[in-house]
């Protein structure tokens, strides 16, 4: 195992799902659309009249979705009817903007804030935040803002997405390193905007050409110059934590504690950064599955003896070991088990067969499953599950891999409402072991 294969791990976990994407480009389009065809009557929408700003354009956003940031174009020759009102003309703008789409959307909470207007979708994942404003011949745009009584502002947005692009053509990190930034924020509830994140991570490669080395050694030395150079009193406390673990982590990946080390990164930036098993397949298990719990707990979680009254009471005579047949395209089938132990790659969208390989609990007994997901993914499309069912008589269950992240399977052998024995094995989706 190498630490920064981690890290690399990490950053995929923390981008948007595809289904995370594709809701960003349904909400935003939908918007945009409604109000080209209420501005633009005479001609079909094809995504011109719109510009994505923010993090979305700068492409730095990460998981759990957020805010979509969006410029609406207007027609130039709007601009002198709205510049015309008396009162305050920018925000009547919103507020037109506001009654346009509450058309399209009337059970969508909308509201218009001083330069936006904001549609709260109850789906609880991408909201969107609509800025409408007129470009300017020079690429600029003209945007409003209704505080103090109203006044039209310029704006160059391009500018900003400019600089990020440039910055990360150049380094091939600049993008990598601003999502764990914010994932480390996140993590420990920094009080930071996204650009000044992103500023410093730019201003950051501009004087310490160090984007060749790993990332480990990368993110540590961005937290040192982070915090050395912010005067922010309350930030400076969070980075001088971050940047002792840091700091901690990169000694014992010197020393060659591997395991030390990513444990060390998993406290700066939370669960998404994957702490890796080394010892066996279930070693550490239990505290491993009891620090998911606590970050995702889930509605649908069913246990033996409140949904079934089925007491535990494991006889230490009786074994029972599970294992779960892989079929995966360019490898043999084998068992998962094999998987970890041999650190290959148990990659999305394949088959899991879960037997029950070895039990010495005399008949009769009954067979129980329980599949439980952890992870942003799995969250993410309420699929973190938990149900116990009943097996179908052949003491197996079929699954197939869904979604990144560290989830479990378990089995429970049941006589006469007891459970007697059970085993457990954990499910790494898309990690390397």
């Amino acid at each position: 195992m190498n630490v920064n294969d981690q890290f690399l791990k990490f950053y995929e976990n923390i981008k948007l799902t595809p289904a995370q994407r594709d809701d960003a480009v349904a909400k935003h389009t939908g918007v945009c659309k409604k109000l080209h065809d209420y501005y633009y009557p005479d001609s079909e929408y094809n995504g011109s009249t719109k510009l994505l700003i923010g993090s979305y354009a700068k492409h730095t956003h990460i998981r759990p979705a957020r805010d979509i940031d969006v410029i609406f174009i207007m027609p130039p020759e709007k601009f002198e009817q709205y510049n015309d009102n008396r009162s305050n003309c920018q925000s009547q703008l919103l507020q037109d903007i506001k009654a346009i789409l509450a058309v399209k959307y009337p059970n969508t909470p909308i509201r218009a804030d001083e330069k936006v207007v904001v549609l709260e979708f109850l789906d609880t994942k991408h909201d969107v935040e609509l800025l409408p404003a007129w470009e300017n011949d020079d690429g600029t745009f003209r945007i409003p803002n209704s505080v103090n009584g109203g006044s039209w502002e310029n704006w160059n947005p391009r500018s900003e997405i400019l600089k990020i692009s440039d910055s990360d053509e150049a380094t091939g990190k600049t993008r990598a390193l601003i999502r764990m930034v914010k994932k480390w924020s996140e993590n420990c509830s920094a009080k930071i905007k996204s650009f000044k994140i992103e500023d410093a991570v730019v201003d950051y490669f501009n004087i310490h050409a160090d984007y060749t080395l790993d990332y480990p050694v990368s993110v540590r030395n961005f937290f040192e110059y982070f915090h050395a150079s912010t005067i922010d009193e309350n930030l400076k406390s969070h980075l001088s934590t971050a940047l002792n673990r840091a700091k901690k982590a990169c000694d014992f990946e010197i020393e060659d504690k591997l395991d030390d080390a990513v444990a060390e990164w998993q406290k700066v930036f939370g669960d998404d950064f994957y702490v890796t098993l080394e010892k066996g397949v279930t070693d550490g298990t239990d505290d491993k599955i009891q620090k998911l719990y606590i970050v995702y707990p889930s509605d649908k979680e069913e246990y033996l003896d409140k949904t079934y009254g089925i007491r535990t009471a494991l006889n230490p005579t009786y074994r029972v070991k599970i294992d779960a047949e892989v079929q995966q395209n360019g490898f043999r089938n084998n068992f998962l088990s094999n998987f970890i132990l041999k650190h290959l790659p148990l990659l999305k969208n394949k088959k899991l067969i879960f037997k029950v390989t070895k039990s010495n609990v005399p008949t009769p007994f009954e067979i129980k499953w329980k599949v439980r997901n952890f992870g942003s993914e799995a969250k993410d499309a309420n699929d973190l599950r938990g149900e116990i069912s009943d097996d179908l008589g052949l003491a197996e269950k079929k699954e197939h891999t869904k979604y990144m992240g560290e989830h479990y399977v378990e089995c429970y052998i049941v006589k006469g409402d007891v459970c007697v024995a059970s085993d457990r094995i954990l499910v790494p989706i898309g990690r390397d072991y």
